[in-house]
């Protein structure tokens, strides 16, 4: 098994990783425990079905911008749930 290369600058270990594959070192990583700071938050999936021709456009889009199409869809869906809550219900019309 291949070691990791120790007491490296930042650029010879950013040419080491580009390559070398990380798998070929599992065996000399420890496993650690990891806090993410969020305790008791929750998150639920939410189903929903596009056109296909949206579909496309929002992963395209997400590519763009270095997202994935579930994360670009969940972050404007956030910014669009907010602009709602700061903007007064509009009335109803009779």
């Amino acid at each position: 098994m291949a070691k990791l290369p120790r007491s490296q600058t930042l650029d010879e270990l950013v040419a080491f990783w580009d390559t070398h594959d990380f798998t070929d070192y599992m065996d000399e990583k420890e496993e650690a425990d990891l806090e993410t700071g969020l305790p008791g938050r929750r998150q639920e999936s939410l189903r929903i079905r596009l056109d296909k021709s949206l579909m496309q456009r929002l992963r395209e889009i997400a590519t763009e911008r270095g997202l994935s199409s579930g994360g670009l869809a969940r972050l404007w869906l956030e910014e669009r749930l907010l602009q709602e809550s700061e903007c007064p219900p509009k009335a109803k019309s009779p």
